[in-house]
């Protein structure tokens, strides 16, 4: 852990209370506090509190002397660790705007709203813990300065015998160009978890200012201690393609394209460092917590919200209840009508699975928190955009001649399989919107690693066998009612299982492990 340490010879100093004074325990150097603080201030110190938690190593900082009770991350009860230390100064500091009584009210208003939100997340005694922390941000400034040689234009207006006609002329030049695409947040601390750092953003950095010590008074810092470059690589290639789509740039009167001059111009990273105000809450749920966070300049929400499960028992047999009523008044359930709703259910449930899955293996390994792991596990790609109206069109074509095809078919095998004659016009325009998107669209990419096929398996397979059943019922025989009764509840229950596995991922995303900040590994990919 750092120290405080002598000016003159490096050595640990301390506050002697008898003279008043600071003294070096190896030169014997005795100094005032004013002097120590001119000393601080040179270097871009300042002297602050650092509070250690002992069960997951999270660091906090304050300008005062009271040693917190609990752990902001971990929700631990022990009283932390204190200690003197030297803290480098940040850059900019956006003070607090949000009161904590905007903060807590914010926070009611979206637990009282959540119906299945479990009742300890309602405590007044947990939610008065809400603590005002500035968390520490990178901000990211990317510049170029060069020369620019190749075509520019630029436009003008003449009239001859009062006709106007529009001018348009071509130079081949060589020009000096300056590049600056500033203020790219990332978040610096490895304590806070970047996808609730990005959930609160942005933060208005009009209300930015330069560090001053007093902004902490009342309040808790957490720690810088990820580096830039753990985020440049992809913020790199995102400010680079962002500067080379503006549409132009302007030099001495001529313009040229910005594509052209970001190929030819060497871009350099600048990093500055802020601190942002956060209203942070944790609830320590036997060896799992969940987070709540409020921004201190905009009053932007983010919470972790776990399903209560009897709950969730409670509201889905109420729900299944009202809606198996509302159905039979509006419509007689025949046997194609269920495999039909049961099909539609369980294809959207598995999407649904699908994504958290994602999400859950994710955050269980930590690729979507590069600040925790120290590497960046998505990729920012380039791609490029077709633009050709040819492969628009073939987009088109491919999807209709595909549709017929399958009415071919359907009306060859299935002639009165209602199921699937209504889902191919869905499939068709799914399939053109696609193809058409990929054709035109261009830009930065982010490739997202996703959970790998077995970790999967067992909550997708359900409602694909759903499908697959409503599917062999429809193409085998229609209209033979026990056959599709079968298959519709055999669909049912994949649906409800999955559903209770959607649940259990939910709150694996919503309940994290307890943070372990002293070791930082995200574990095998």
């Amino acid at each position: 852990m750092t120290i405080l340490r002598c000016p003159h010879c490096g050595g640990e100093v301390a506050f002697d209370p008898d003279a008043q004074m600071i003294k070096c325990e190896y030169c014997d150097s005795v100094i005032t506090a004013e002097d120590y603080r001119n000393y601080l201030d040179s270097k871009g110190l300042f002297s602050a509190n650092e509070l250690v938690c002992r069960q997951c190593g999270a660091k906090i900082i304050s300008t005062e002397n009271t040693l917190a009770t609990f752990c902001s991350f971990c929700g631990s009860p022990l009283t932390l660790d204190g200690n003197m230390t030297e803290v480098k100064k940040p850059d900019y500091i956006i003070p607090f705007k949000v009161k904590k009584s905007t903060a807590v009210k914010n926070y009611k208003d979206r637990i009282h709203h959540t119906l299945m939100a479990p009742d300890w997340m309602k405590e007044e005694g947990n939610i008065e813990k809400f603590r005002g922390i500035y968390m520490p941000f990178h901000l990211f400034r990317y510049t170029g300065d060069g020369i620019y040689s190749g075509k520019a234009y630029n436009t003008g207006r003449s009239y001859e015998k009062g006709v106007r006609y529009d001018v348009f002329n071509t130079y081949q030049i060589d020009a000096p160009v300056d590049i600056d695409y500033d203020l790219f947040p990332a978040d610096a601390s490895a304590s806070f978890p970047d996808p609730m750092s990005l959930t609160l953003s942005p933060y208005r950095v009009r209300n930015m200012v330069g560090f001053e010590i007093p902004y902490l008074a009342g309040y808790y810092a957490d720690g810088k201690d990820v580096p830039a470059e753990v985020y440049d690589p992809k913020y790199g290639v995102i400010a680079r393609n962002d500067i080379g789509n503006e549409s132009n740039l302007r030099t001495g009167g001529m313009t040229v394209e910005a594509k052209d001059v970001v190929k030819q111009i060497p871009i350099e990273r600048d990093t500055s460092t802020a601190l942002f105000p956060v209203w942070f809450l944790s609830f320590r749920n036997r060896d799992k917590v969940s987070y709540a966070a409020v921004n201190g300049d905009t009053g932007e929400l983010a919470v972790d919200i776990p399903i209560d499960f009897k709950k969730y028992l409670a509201g889905s047999v109420i729900v299944a209840g009202m809606l198996s009523l509302v159905l039979n008044l509006i419509f007689t359930i025949t046997p194609a009508k269920l495999i039909t709703i049961a099909s539609v259910l369980s294809a959207v449930i598995f999407f649904v699975a699908d994504r958290l899955l994602n999400d859950s293996y994710r955050q269980a390994k930590h690729l979507d928190d590069p600040g925790y792991t120290g590497e960046d596990a998505d990729k920012a790609v380039i791609r490029k955009p077709s633009g050709k109206v040819l492969n628009v069109i073939g987009a088109i074509v491919t999807g209709i001649v595909g549709f017929f095809l399958l009415l071919i078919l359907l009306m060859i095998f299935a002639p009165e399989s209602t199921l699937l004659l209504g889902l191919s016009p869905v499939v068709m325009i799914m399939y053109i919107i696609i193809k058409c998107a990929m054709a035109v669209s261009g830009g930065v990419v982010i490739k997202r690693r996703k959970a790998p096929g077995y970790y999967k398996f067992l909550t997708l397979i359900k409602p694909v066998i759903a499908v697959l059943g409503c599917a062999y019922a429809a193409v085998t025989d229609i209209n033979n009612d026990m056959l599709c009764y079968a298959a519709g509840l055999i669909s049912i229950l994949m649906i409800v299982l999955t559903a209770f596995d959607v649940v259990r991922v939910q709150n694996r995303l919503t309940m994290r492990d307890l943070p372990v900040f002293t070791e930082k590994r995200g574990g095998d990919v």
